[in-house]
């Protein structure tokens, strides 16, 4: 069984995954094939006054009934043949697909003519989809005994070792053929059958191998990527453990546990603490950042979205509060659904929004949150009449350190890390993230801030599995045909 399965592909889990979507398109198609072969009857005994015998009528009749039973079968038993090497997988699968079609295709093509059939095209068809999935010596060999059989058909048709049929009504008169004829269509019939092999073959295999080295190159990148951020987190360590020291002596001297000190020294020991403050902070998100694309690891739970942000607020009260923020909520939902997703990436992101939203809005300022349904999700609309961003810079908002012209940076301090963290959160969770300024709570003086946040009800944790399939979604998939 081994056999059957290239060597470059036994550990590859896009070849398996294409092999089972195929085999579903393949039984998809053969309903359709069915459907196709029982209005031919129809249409051609009814309109193009086709005039078949009755062992033709009944066993061109009986051929699709035959076809139409196996592939119930086939789809009925698909989901149970795995993927395993070294085991019956959905390869052999494929294969036991191509040979039983065959069959059926040999006999209609029988007793529709042979030579004469309109059908023996379809044999084509077969060799170019099986080089699609098949090892190359497979489907030679099976183009080999397509060939061995339709000449033997052809030949004893010739010499009368066999009955012969035709469609009458399909030609005007009979054709007699010479044997020279003969000969000749056989020889185009099996070249035909053995290049199309061969390209089908050579491009499937070179599309194969093309993709496996992408995805090599692909896992590579990944695994340099994570270096980098073990280094980025190993010399933020480094550095922010002498920081955390200096910050907690200065704050020892601050609160006089050492004893008096003057205003002025006050006054520069308060800079330097806020300084430590603001490079902390910034190391913080700095470890926080490369340790979400470091471990990737996202858990899911059931949120009731409108308790979660009452929660939040209630978090950031105490700023709201001192700033004498006018600070407003509204669920304008129609339909009332929980959301699936992750709750601490969630709150992290949010409350990075909030608090930002708090730091740049003015004492008696405003601040609105608006929670709507939207496509398949919820959407969160946070607005403020802060000091805005200019509309040039918009599209900068997100990237690492990047911190708005607008902003004072004697009373605001910040490291430009916060926004980055949020989009890259968001985007984790399979949502979207839009800025606009002005907001609708614009001032005169005040352009303000709209976040537009957007998360689907479900959000999936875990990669595409190459051994399950699903019907209507592949299906339903354009660049699965």
């Amino acid at each position: 069984m081994q056999a059957l399965v290239p060597d470059w592909a036994s550990h590859y889990g896009e070849f398996w995954r294409a092999i089972r979507v195929r085999n579903l398109w393949f039984i998809h198609l053969r309903y359709f094939a069915v459907a196709m072969l029982a209005g031919f009857i129809l249409i051609g005994e009814t309109l193009l006054d086709f005039r078949l015998t009755n062992e033709q009528l009944i066993s061109i009749s009986f051929i699709p009934l035959i076809i139409l039973s196996y592939n119930i079968i086939l789809h009925k038993t698909r989901k149970y043949v795995g993927c395993e090497p070294g085991k019956l997988n959905c390869l052999h699968l494929s294969l036991i697909q191509m040979i039983l079609d065959l069959i059926a295709l040999m006999m209609l093509v029988y007793f529709t003519g042979t030579i004469e059939s309109p059908l023996y095209m379809f044999f084509n068809f077969h060799m170019i989809i099986g080089s699609l999935i098949l090892p190359g010596y497979i489907v030679y060999s099976i183009a080999g005994f397509v060939s061995l059989f339709f000449s033997s058909l052809v030949i004893f048709q010739r010499f009368g070792l066999i009955g012969s049929y035709i469609i009458s009504g399909l030609y005007g008169s009979n054709r007699p053929h010479t044997l020279t004829y003969d000969i000749l269509f056989i020889t185009v019939f099996m070249l035909m059958l053995f290049i199309s092999v061969y390209l089908g073959n050579k491009i499937s295999r070179q599309l194969y191998k093309r993709e496996q080295q992408l995805r090599t190159t692909l896992e590579k990148l990944n695994e340099a990527e994570k270096a980098k951020q073990k280094y980025i987190i190993g010399v933020v360590h480094e550095v922010k453990t002498p920081l955390t020291a200096i910050h907690s002596i200065i704050d020892l001297i601050l609160k006089k546990f050492v004893g008096p000190i003057s205003a002025d020294v006050e006054y520069k020991l308060e800079r330097a603490l806020s300084r430590t403050d603001e490079t902390l902070h910034l190391l913080n998100n700095i470890l926080r950042l490369s340790k979400l694309k470091l471990l990737d690891i996202k858990t899911t739970e059931e949120i009731d979205i409108n308790n979660f942000i009452i929660t939040l607020l209630d978090k950031h009260h105490e700023s709201v509060k001192t700033k004498n923020i006018n600070l407003t909520y509204k669920d304008l939902r129609e339909e009332i659904k929980s959301v699936r997703s992750d709750k601490i990436l969630l709150e992290l992101a949010l409350s990075n929004i909030l608090a930002n939203s708090i730091k740049y809005v003015n004492e008696n300022g405003e601040i609105e949150i608006l929670l709507s349904n939207a496509n398949e999700g919820v959407t969160i609309e946070l607005s403020d009449n802060g000091i805005g961003i200019p509309k040039e810079e918009l599209k900068k908002v997100f990237d690492q350190f990047y911190r708005a012209s607008n902003v004072d940076r004697t009373r605001h301090e910040g490291s430009g890390m916060g926004l980055a963290v949020v989009k890259e959160i968001i985007e984790m969770l399979e949502g979207e993230i839009k800025i606009e300024s002005p907001s609708r709570l614009a001032l005169d003086e005040h352009a303000g801030t709209t976040f537009t946040i957007t998360l689907p009800y479900r959000f999936q944790t875990t990669s595409y599995d190459i051994f399950e399939v699903n019907d209507q979604d592949y299906l339903s998939s354009k660049s699965n045909f």
